[in-house]
C-alpha cells in the first residue's frame, strides 16, 4: 500500500488476488492488471476475480485517477499531452471504472492525443457518449484511437459521427471490421478531414508520438516533403494527360487524312469506271436513225422532258410519229439521246 508522504514514483502494491498494481517506468508509474490466483473450486480454472470490479478499490487505480484529474505532466508522453490508457489500466476493466477515467479526463487540461482502444468490457454506448460529450466536446483533444471496442453499437457510432463536427478530432481510428456493412467509416473520415482544415499546426514533439490512426499527423518537414511529392505527382499526371491529348489529336488527324485519301481514291476509281463505261451522246437526225435501221416508217418515238422550273420535277411525255416522206425531208436534229 502507498503510505502518506511517499513519492508517486514508488511501487504501489495492490492486494487484489495476490498483488499487482503500478510499476515504475521512468518518471511515470505503469499500472498493470493485478495477477490473480486460480480458484480450484471453479470449473475450467476460471478466475475468482470478477473482471473490472475489485480494481476500482486499488491504490494504484486511485493514484492514477488523482494524477489524471490533476493534469499530472508525468502521466503519459510529451509532458502528459499523449496518453495511452493501456499503460495504466487492465484491458478488462468494466464500465464503472471507465466512467471514472472519462470523468477524470473531463477535468484534465493537458491531454491532446488519447488512446482508449481495446477496452471491450468497459466501453459501451454510454461510455462513448460520455467521452464525446464531456471530453471531446471541450476541443482539447485532436487525436483519438477508439479501436477494438466491439460492444459499441452502430447506433452509438452514428451518434458519435454526428457530433464529430462539434469537436476538434482531426485524427481518428475506429476498427473497420466493426463498421463493416455501413458507410460510417467514410463519413467519419470526411468529418475529421473537415476538422483538420481548421486545426492548425501542432507541436512537432506531439506529432512524432501520434501513430496508429487512419491518417497520422505530419511535422512541417514531413508536410513540405509530402506537398512536394504531391506536386510532382500532379505534374506527372498533367504531363500524361497532355501526351494522351496530343496522341488522340494525332490519331484523329490520321483518321481524317485516311478518310480523305479513301474518298479521293474512291472518286478517282469511280471516275475511271465511268470513263470505261461512258455513254457517248451524239446529236442525230431522224434520217440517220432511219438509215441505220433504228426507226421505221409509222413507228412512234417517245421522248421524256423533265421540268426544272418547279421544286418537284414534273415529267412531260411527247410522241413523234414517223410518216412516209417525213424522213426524206427531215433535215434538222430533233434532239439528243
Amino acid at each position: 500500500h502507498v503510505k502518506r508522504g511517499e513519492s508517486r514514483e514508488m511501487v504501489a502494491s495492490v492486494s487484489v488476488g495476490g498483488g499487482g498494481g503500478c510499476l515504475p517506468e521512468g518518471k511515470e508509474a505503469r499500472c498493470q492488471a493485478p495477477p490473480v490466483e486460480k480458484d480450484s473450486s471453479l470449473a475450467g480454472g476460471r478466475t475468482s476475480r470478477q473482471a473490472g470490479t475489485s480494481y476500482a478499490h486499488s491504490a494504484a487505480f486511485r493514484n492514477f485517477i488523482d494524477r489524471l484529474s490533476s493534469s499530472d505532466p508525468t502521466l503519459g508522453d510529451v509532458n502528459g499531452r499523449v496518453l495511452r490508457l493501456k499503460r495504466y489500466l487492465p484491458s478488462d476493466v468494466g464500465p464503472k471504472i471507465m466512467d471514472q477515467v472519462i470523468d477524470a479526463l473531463a477535468v484534465n487540461t493537458i491531454v491532446e492525443c488519447l488512446y482508449i482502444q481495446n477496452f471491450e468490457k468497459g466501453m459501451h454506448d454510454e461510455q462513448l457518449d460520455r467521452l464525446t460529450d464531456k471530453v471531446l466536446g471541450k476541443g482539447n483533444i485532436w487525436a483519438v484511437n477508439l479501436g477494438e471496442n466491439f460492444r459499441i453499437s452502430h447506433y452509438a457510432w452514428n451518434q458519435f459521427l454526428l457530433r464529430l463536427p462539434d469537436t476538434m478530432v482531426s485524427y481518428l481510428y475506429v476498427s473497420e471490421h466493426h463498421l463493416k456493412g455501413t458507410s460510417l467509416k467514410d463519413k467519419m473520415r470526411d468529418a475529421i478531414r473537415e476538422n483538420r482544415s481548421r486545426l492548425g499546426q501542432r507541436d512537432t514533439e506531439v506529432i512524432r508520438q501520434v501513430n496508429n490512426m487512419w491518417w497520422n499527423p505530419k511535422s512541417p518537414e514531413q508536410l513540405k516533403v509530402s506537398r512536394a511529392r504531391r506536386a510532382e505527382q500532379e505534374r506527372v499526371r498533367q504531363e500524361k494527360l497532355r501526351k494522351e491529348k496530343e496522341k488522340r489529336k494525332m490519331l484523329k488527324a490520321k483518321e481524317r487524312a485516311k478518310a480523305k485519301k479513301s474518298k479521293k481514291s474512291l472518286k478517282k476509281k469511280k471516275l475511271k469506271l465511268n470513263k470505261k463505261h461512258k455513254v457517248v451522246r451524239r446529236g442525230v437526225q431522224l434520217t440517220d436513225l432511219v438509215g441505220a435501221g433504228l426507226l421505221q416508217v409509222g413507228e412512234v418515238v417517245s421522248m421524256k422532258y423533265k421540268s426544272r422550273d418547279v421544286k418537284t420535277p414534273v415529267i412531260f411525255m411527247a410522241s413523234i410519229v414517223m410518216r412516209e416522206g417525213m424522213a426524206e425531208n427531215a433535215a434538222a436534229p430533233l434532239g439528243v439521246f
